[in-house]
């Protein structure tokens, strides 16, 4: 009755990404090959572990049973890859070359292991130190030096700046469940007099929706700086909120949310670092750090 790490890949996959195809894109595999593997895994425990909606796949309730257990084991696994290419050499290690590295959404959103892996392919003597923020904050603690380089969605302001772009994010509008007849056909000024959540000015949510309602104030019922907290007041039926297309659509199939992809919104997101570094074993990691992030994201879909 054991299972396997693919095993539970597969089915932590399914979870974030909701429909084979998009799990399988982000396991590098075939939809197939992703199907053969929770086929089995639900021949090995004697379980079903998924069902089939009108658009894609969502877990079981014991498939939502089990989630986090195979969630933390295939987090262990890849701390365990990390920490056994970091070991020395012939009792021999490199000295460490810190690098404090502004993440923002989700690990999944940003591939964040994937990065931190091909970071340590390509510079095993690198320590990334990573601190969690909003687009915003991030680029701000990068400007005054405090962080290395960081992620973020949108636009970086000013010139000086070191900015690779990574990929097309596409945001649309969220509401609690029953609300989609007051979401269809709807104009952007008519959505203005619905309770919204709203996020700091610094967010890539503030930065989106600033054109939409330029001279229309929007009604607020509360306001957060993460996305979870954001969601969870969604379900909660505080009100409307921008989502990532994926994680709203994700909502829609397991909770029920109301999703409104004609109210779309467009950015990107980018890896951003100070154009200029004094030192050069500095800038010399810089570009380790973007070589990386080059090659996990060059065949993204």
């Amino acid at each position: 009755m054991r299972a396997d790490l693919r095993q539970l890949q597969a089915l932590v996959a399914i979870a974030d990404h909701g429909t084979l195809g998009r799990a399988a894109d982000a396991l590098h595999c075939s939809p197939s090959a992703l199907s053969m593997q929770l086929s089995a895994l639900e021949a090995r425990i004697g379980q079903v572990l998924t069902e089939r909606t009108g658009r894609g796949l969502r877990l079981s309730a014991e498939g939502e049973r089990l989630l986090p257990a195979a969630r933390d084991t295939v987090n262990a696994a890849e701390r365990f890859t990390l920490l056994a290419r970091a070991a020395p050499v012939d009792g021999q290690a490199a000295p460490a070359v810190p690098v404090v590295v502004g993440t923002i959404l989700d690990p999944p959103a940003i591939r964040l292991g994937e990065f931190l892996r091909a970071v340590r392919e390509r510079g095993p003597h690198l320590h990334p130190e990573l601190r969690h923020g909003i687009s915003g904050s991030v680029l701000d603690e990068v400007q005054q030096g405090r962080v290395d380089l960081g992620f973020c969605l949108g636009e970086t302001h000013g010139s000086g700046w070191r900015v690779q772009t990574l990929a097309p994010v596409r945001y649309v509008v969220v509401a609690p469940r029953g609300w989609q007849g007051r979401l269809d056909g709807r104009r952007w000024e008519e959505l203005a007099a619905l309770p919204w959540i709203d996020t700091p000015r610094e967010s890539v949510h503030h930065a989106l929706l600033r054109p939409v309602f330029a001279g229309t104030e929007r009604r607020t019922v509360a306001r957060v700086d993460q996305e979870a907290s954001m969601l969870d007041l969604v379900r909660a039926g505080f009100g409307l909120s921008l989502a990532r297309e994926a994680v709203a659509l994700r909502e829609a199939h397991v909770g029920g949310l109301a999703v409104s992809r004609e109210h779309r919104l467009d950015t990107t997101l980018s890896l951003a670092a100070r154009a200029h570094q004094p030192e050069a074993d500095r800038a010399a990691a810089l570009d380790t750090l973007f070589e990386a992030a080059a090659a996990i994201w060059r065949n993204s879909p």
